[in-house]
């Protein structure tokens, strides 16, 4: 027996013949019994691996999901931590179904306080409650919401959050409740975890950018305490000769917001120049406020020092990249 007919036995090997569909594009049909034994369906996502001895690997998204699913069982009796506090973890990590189990009756405030923390995990609830068991399961995929989207929406919570102070500092009143904008971060910063965090596709290509994209969404939410310090402080305060320097920083911060989550999602020399240009011009600004011992003053400090840190990762993407001013060698030289 030869070699290829030995290959030939141990896979079900079929050959396929490369059509042409249209000017350009080039297919090939699939399996019929493939089709039937994993009751693929038109609109059904299929996972190409790419392989370098050029070998292609077809594999059905929802086979992956399911083959992949993630679970764990905690013994509380032995970790002897409050479940609520557990569980956060476990999700931002990628577990799929998580069950906590004790010889003990499980006292019913952790339960209720569990079902309270599901509120901040999108796509997650208690399936299961007795007297010494719980189950929490997460029914959705959070890597079918693209990271794009993920970041836009936290960019979308902070910028309506400086919007409202702008608001409040021309007469106006902000529309949106604070309680449910922080309530809202806090649910896509989670996702957003599990999204990078517990990724069950093979990320090794995007782990740098995964990296600093998680980085920046710590920062972020640094930034968002920071604007609520501001928040309260102006309610509380009497408006002063500050108020026009503070509206104009304000709005150049909501710029500068922009240009930080655009340029990790879409790097961009362009857009990382616009976020320096627009640092120094808030620091021209903050040299000339004039109560700087105020708590609106060191915030918007602080605020600024959060997003160059932000700005340096996203800059840092620009190298992932394959640009046509990089030339990259890592022969190591003996």
């Amino acid at each position: 027996m030869t070699d290829l007919e030995e290959f030939d036995n141990s896979k079900d090997i079929e050959t396929r013949k490369v059509q042409k569909l249209g000017s350009s594009s080039l297919f090939i049909t699939l399996p019929k019994k493939w089709i039937n034994k994993w009751n693929i369906k038109p609109g059904d996502k299929i996972l190409i691996e790419i392989s370098d001895d050029g070998s292609l690997k077809l594999l059905a998204e929802k086979i992956k999901l399911l083959s992949n699913r993630k679970t764990i069982k905690i013994d509380i009796d032995a970790i002897k931590q409050p479940i609520p506090s557990m569980v956060l973890c476990l999700y931002s990590l990628g577990y799929d179904e998580i069950v906590f189990e004790s010889k003990k009756q499980i006292v019913q405030k952790e339960i209720e306080d569990l079902i309270s923390t599901t509120k901040q995990m999108v796509g997650a609830e208690v399936t299961e409650a007795s007297e010494n068991r719980v189950k929490l399961e997460c029914l959705l995929d959070a890597e079918k919401v693209g990271l794009e989207s993920l970041l836009r929406r936290i960019l979308n919570i902070i910028s309506k959050k400086v919007d409202g102070i702008i608001s409040y500092l021309s007469g106006e009143q902000p529309k949106d409740s604070e309680l449910t904008q922080q309530e809202d971060l806090r649910r896509v910063y989670l996702m957003l975890l599990r999204h990078v965090i517990g990724s069950k596709y093979e990320v090794s290509s995007n782990l740098n950018k995964n990296f600093l994209v998680v980085m920046n969404a710590v920062i972020l939410l640094n930034i968002s305490r920071l604007i609520d310090r501001i928040d309260s402080t102006i309610k509380t305060a009497k408006l002063n000769e500050d108020t026009p320097i503070l509206k104009e920083i304000l709005q150049k911060i909501n710029d500068l917001l922009d240009e930080v989550i655009m340029s990790i999602l879409f790097p961009s020399m362009k857009r990382v120049t616009n976020g320096l240009n627009l640092i120094n011009q808030i620091n021209s600004l903050l040299d000339s406020f004039n109560d700087k011992s105020s708590i609106v003053y060191t915030s918007v400090v602080d605020i600024i020092s959060n997003l160059q840190l932000a700005l340096e990762n996203s800059s840092c993407t620009l190298f992932l990249e394959d640009m046509p001013w990089i030339e990259r060698n890592f022969n190591v030289v003996k």
